[in-house]
């Protein structure tokens, strides 16, 4: 039998086990494909929609979309559930690297399959390094942080997060002050049209600004006041690649998850901004601000916190929400 915490507890009761005993290194197969699932259950979201479903067998991971989770009117492609959902299967490689197991992706493997974006199995056991403990430390660490940052320039960190981005096929282009009061401009608008249309508005309510009971969106404690949520202060990238397709965006997906863990061990704050994608005027003026070259993705605002206090991690649905595990 598994250990309960895996399959009774919530999510949570979960991350705090894990943050106390460490993952397991070098379990059984079937239990590292358990663990990493779990510990996938908290990467980041476009809303915390939490957009994905594991089916997990003795040697086999397997990441689906699950629609019933995606932004009909502001995602009507499907482009921000496949890349929350990239996020989800970079941190299955983190925790199984974490772990001491090589992983092996194959991204789409099926066609005619649209919604199974992944299989992930192990390809054999390696040394588990220093940093990629790390790296599995931080996904139990990681949340979107809200707190005002500095405006100290961080140039250093920005380079190490631009060869993380371009090490999972992506890339990160840097803001200038120009171009920065463009953006937030742009994000303004982006919102305002948002809540311009009944139906956006109340699909973007429904998800932002949720009780604190809510097992997802993103609750009002968390929610920075309106107009404060484009500031000056830290600095503004773009996360962008060379397609506008489905593969692309799980590997947009992956990159964030890579540039955000790697943030985390900087003690770097990450807000990503996605309302300036959610409509077709925001992802054009973001090509423009790329001149033309490559398909912008996300926004990230990323800088050192002024203060030391911590915010609170969104919630998470309960495991079995997420995870069906194949003889359970």
């Amino acid at each position: 039998m598994p250990p309960s915490w895996l399959t009774d507890e919530p999510v949570a009761a979960a991350q705090r086990r894990l943050l106390v005993d460490g993952l397991p290194t070098a379990p059984d197969v079937a239990t590292a494909l358990r663990v990493a699932a779990l510990l996938a259950l908290l990467a980041p979201s476009v809303h915390n929609t939490q957009p994905w479903r594991w089916l997990v067998s003795a040697d086999v991971l397997e990441l689906h979309a699950d629609e019933r989770w995606r932004l009909r009117l502001a995602d009507p492609d499907g482009r921000l559930l496949i890349l929350s959902c990239g996020t989800a299967l970079h941190h299955v490689r983190v925790a199984l690297r974490g772990m001491g197991y090589l992983p092996a992706v194959q991204r789409f493997p099926v066609p005619s399959r649209p919604d199974l974006l992944a299989r992930v199995t192990v390809a054999r056991p390696i040394p588990v390094s220093r940093h990629a403990a790390a790296l599995a430390r931080a996904t139990l660490r990681r949340h979107t942080d809200r707190r005002a940052l500095t405006a100290m320039p961080v140039p250093a960190a920005i380079d190490a997060l631009r060869r993380t981005a371009g090490s999972e096929g992506a890339w990160l282009h840097l803001l200038n002050r120009a171009q920065t009061t463009r953006l937030l401009a742009t994000a303004e608008r982006a919102e305002l049209t948002e809540l311009a249309d009944p139906g956006r508005r109340a699909e973007v309510t429904s998800w932002v600004g949720v009780p604190e009971t809510a097992t997802a969106g993103v609750p009002r404690s968390v929610t920075p006041p309106r107009g404060e949520g484009y500031q000056a202060t830290g600095s503004y990238l773009v996360l962008y690649g060379n397609g506008d397709r489905p593969s692309s965006w799980l590997r947009a997906g992956e990159a964030l998850s890579a540039v955000w863990l790697a943030a985390v061990l900087q003690g770097l704050a990450v807000q990503p901004i996605s309302s300036v994608t959610e409509v077709p005027a925001g992802r054009a003026a973001l090509h423009q601000i790329l001149s033309g070259v490559g398909c912008p993705y996300l926004v990230l605002r990323i800088g050192t916190p002024v203060s030391e206090d911590g915010a609170n991690p969104t919630p998470r649905r309960p495991a079995s929400d997420s995870i069906e595990v194949e003889g359970w």
